[in-house]
């Protein structure tokens, strides 16, 4: 006689009634949104202000999904289940805080660069965070939304057979969400979190089994326990971590990011340049983004200096302040920062920076207590104006006395030997002072009592190595009509006569040896030579150094700025605009065309680059900048940082082990969802069709075994599946091997026979290995 595959058992256990099933299902679903409402109001504590809304609503979906597990068999369950898990994932998008249009519009790119961004600056995200950096904040919220949506997916569709393992399953994801802020923040009473956290676990897993008198025996054991360790709990309370991953993850992540050391060193321009995005900016207007001012001549280059006291808008009329101050929103991408990187003159300090920050060397920059990591985000107020020609050249010559007798008119000349026919004569380091433009007045020492005369002093300039530069300026200043004509004069003639190159040559005065040697240079070169004309003729200007506006993201609203952007330019001071930028730079320069030139090696023996980058580790501030900050640094660190005296990288640590933890989960679930049937004839059916070997109709165990008769492991499994299903009597387990492994193992041969090169994946996802609870020895 032959039997069919397919045949049933001949003793099937009574089926669970519609009502018993619902009634165990509610039983679970209870303490499930117990410990889920637990979890994410511990969760919430992470931001400020804190999300509570959204994870509400994120619970609230978790739920929903949760109670599919009351419905009756659906047909095609892992269709269904692969469904809900995408809607959930997709809804989880706007509920976490990023847009709702990203979804509607299918805006998938941005979406998933949002992501990737909020991801690599959780290293550095400290806790709770007060920041307004939105992806840190959507992706922070979304990981609790990932979470609730593992453990609802258990609930729903995880085998009920599995009994404990489904709810410690769901559980699972829900103690991450509980766990991970305590561990980042040790909470005020910790004892009594952990026992609440114990007595909704245990609701959990054993709330379906607990019928009748057992209540109270197993609710008194439970309580005994939890007591139990609360009284235990100081005493094997270390009050340090075993395992210190804070330090580990440190040390991973040192060197993310790049550093920029601005000083202008002039030398050749040998440093990478891939386009690494470094800078986000949300801004109305298009601007160039400044980290620092150079507003001293030191008779070399230039160099930044403390600022005047004064009001860095000091001389702008009211009506340029209304038309162009603008709010900035920046967000540090791919690099640190010493300097706060604003626009033009930002006179207010920025907020949601950690500690307050700190007025910088230049007019209108600040200085992070600090330095700036990616993820770090901020808002900052910043004057850019951006005049017409016209209105710059009816801009006048009035300029206020701290701007016209100050230092933005002035140079320091090095000491030099000037040779004649009466013998060499020597004349040391001599500041000077130009007066405003066409006054006709001499320049003269900048501080009274130095000994020289205006005439004096005019006589040594030109007899300095400077001279043939003032020659140079006070012609095109003859020139000119207006200080705008000026400034277009010196422009013009610096990009008609000198040539864009990074291979410059070091020289003991580089801006001579750009404008009359080797004619050759880049931004630095270029800017640093209109300034001092500038200057020379009379017209207040400085060095400005940050980064170029970048490429404009039309579906952010912002300007995504790389490190090619990394540049030099010229800011002059207009009666009524303020400091103005120019940039005399040709178009060469990769920050102003966008290409990205071929990287090249730097050598061994080169010292400091300008605008190069280094490592966080070795990247120093300047003398001055270091010696304002170190008394504000000191003490301030480890209470901002709560105690730890370093920010909390390894919440990223925590965060992917919970990732990597759903992903095994899943599947692990999976796994035993295709592994645990009831039938294992079913299964074997099953197998076969998956493995691209369908069974014919009929087909019966007794010729599926015949048909293997060649290989015994093989054949020896059919028929042990045989006897157990179709025996008289019951046999023993131990003179049964239907699910040994060596058998299911030449299943597997035998499906993937011939099927490459993916057979083998193919057959192990047809009859993949049986879990050890249903092994027999």
């Amino acid at each position: 006689m032959s039997v069919t595959v397919i045949a049933p058992s001949k003793i099937a256990p009574p089926p669970e009634t519609t009502f018993a099933r619902r009634r165990h299902a509610v039983a679970g679903l209870l303490p499930f949104a117990a410990l889920g409402l637990y979890a994410v109001l511990r969760w919430g504590t992470m931001l400020r202000p804190d999300p509570y809304g959204r994870l509400l609503g994120l619970l609230a979906l978790s739920l929903a999904i949760a109670a599919l597990g009351l419905l009756p068999a659906i047909a095609h369950r892992r269709v269904l289940a692969v469904a809900v898990a995408l809607v959930g994932l997709v809804v989880i998008i706007p509920l976490s805080g990023l847009p709702l249009s990203w979804v509607t519009h299918v805006r998938i790119a941005v979406t998933v660069r949002a992501i990737g961004q909020g991801l690599s600056a959780l290293p550095n995200v400290l806790v709770p965070y007060e920041g307004i950096n939105q992806p840190v904040r959507a992706v922070i919220v979304m990981g609790a939304g990932v979470l609730l949506l593992d453990g609802a997916m258990m609930m729903a569709f995880a085998p009920r057979s599995l009994g404990e393992l489904r709810a410690a399953a769901a559980a699972l994801p829900l103690i991450v969400l509980a766990v991970v802020p305590s561990a980042l923040a040790r909470p005020g009473v910790p004892y009594l979190h952990g026992v609440l956290l114990f007595l909704l676990l245990a609701a959990m897993l054993w709330g379906e089994r607990m019928r009748g008198v057992s209540n109270g025996a197993a609710a008194s054991i439970v309580v005994l326990a939890a007591i139990g360790a609360l009284i235990a709990a100081p005493a094997v309370d270390p009050r340090h971590a075993w395992i210190d991953f804070q330090k580990i993850a440190a040390r991973l992540g040192a060197g993310r990011g790049e550093a920029f050391n601005w000083n202008q060193s002039y030398g050749p321009l040998h440093w990478p340049r891939n386009g690494h995005q470094v800078l986000q900016v949300q801004a109305r207007r298009r601007s160039y983004w400044k980290a620092e001012d150079l507003d001293a001549f030191d008779g070399a280059g230039w160099v930044a200096e403390p600022a005047a006291a004064g009001s860095p808008l000091l001389g702008v009329s009211e009506a340029s302040l209304r038309r162009w101050t603008q709010p900035l929103h920046v967000t540090v991408t791919g690099m640190t920062s010493d300097q706060v990187i604003a626009a033009g003159v930002a006179a207010q300090p920025p907020t949601h920076l950690e500690g307050e920050a700190l007025p910088g060397e230049g007019d209108g920059t600040w200085l992070p207590q600090h330095p700036l990591h990616p993820g770090d985000s901020y808002l900052v107020t910043a004057y850019t104006p951006d005049p017409t020609p016209a209105q710059l050249g009816n801009a006048g010559e009035s300029y206020p006395p701290q701007i016209s007798g100050g230092g933005e008119v002035s140079m320091q000349l090095p000491a030099f030997q000037r040779f004649a026919a009466g013998g060499p004569s020597a004349y040391p380091p001599l500041a000077i002072t130009f007066d405003p433009f066409h006054s006709r007045i001499p320049v003269q020492p900048l501080q009274n009592g130095s000994g020289e005369s205006p005439a004096e002093t005019a006589g040594i300039l030109e007899a300095s190595p400077y001279g043939r530069a003032y020659a140079l300026a006070r012609r095109l200043a003859r020139q000119s009509t207006t200080p705008y004509a000026y400034a277009l004069a010196i422009k013009r003639y610096l990009q008609a006569n000198e040539t864009y190159d990074e291979n410059t040559v070091v020289s003991r005065y580089p801006i001579l040896e750009f404008l009359f040697t080797s004619h050759r240079g880049y931004c630095q070169q270029f800017a640093g030579a209109m300034a001092l004309l500038l200057r020379m003729g009379g017209v207040p200007a400085r060095v400005a150094v940050g980064f170029t506006s970048g490429s404009y993201q039309s579906a952010e609203h912002e300007y995504s700025v790389s490190d090619i952007d990394a540049h030099a330019w010229v800011e002059a001071w207009f009666p009524g605009y303020g400091w103005v930028t120019f940039d005399p730079t040709p178009g060469q320069d990769p920050a102003l065309s966008g290409k990205v030139p071929p990287a090249t090696p730097v050598p061994p023996s080169a010292g400091a680059f300008p605008i190069h980058r280094v490592l966080p580790a070795t990247h120093t501030a300047t003398p001055t900048s270091t010696a304002r900050r170190a008394g504000v640094h000191a003490g301030v660190a480890k209470a901002a940082r709560g105690g730890s005296g370093g920010s909390v990288p390894w919440a990223a640590v925590v965060l992917a082990a919970a990732a990597a933890a759903l992903i095994a989960l899943l599947l692990r679930w999976t796994w035993l969802a295709r592994a645990g049937a009831a039938d294992p004839v079913v299964e074997l059916e099953r197998a076969f069709a998956r493995g691209g070997r369908p069974l014919a109709p009929g087909t019966t165990l007794v010729a599926l075994e015949h048909r293997f008769r060649e290989d015994p492991d093989t054949a020896a499994y059919i028929h042990d599946l045989r006897l157990a299903r179709y025996a008289t009597a019951p046999i023993p387990p131990t003179a049964l091997r239907p699910h040994r492994r060596a058998g299911r193992r030449a299943l597997r041969a035998q499906l993937a026979f011939g099927r490459r090169p993916f057979g083998r994946l193919r057959a192990l996802w047809a009859l993949p290995p049986a879990p050890p609870r249903r092994r027999l020895k």
